[in-house]
């Protein structure tokens, strides 16, 4: 038998798939928004993007501490 390829401890294991399920909603949340201001011509605010951009790196930060430990 092959051992998986991420060993992922038992705990971890629900808020892993939680947040990538969640993940995946964004992305497709952002392909709406951008699909929408396509379609309508009218670009969302720079300011709304940066502050998501930090959003998400707050998240990869995280991560990395966790991955680091």
């Amino acid at each position: 038998m092959r051992e998986p390829l991420v060993v992922i401890a038992p705990k971890q294991t629900p808020v892993i798939n939680r947040l990538h399920e969640t993940m995946n909603q964004a992305l497709a949340y952002a392909g709406a928004i951008r699909d929408n201001a396509q379609d309508d011509g009218q670009p969302i605010p720079l300011e709304l993007v940066a502050s998501f951009q930090e959003t998400y790196q707050s998240i990869v930060n995280a991560l990395a501490e966790a991955a680091s430990v």
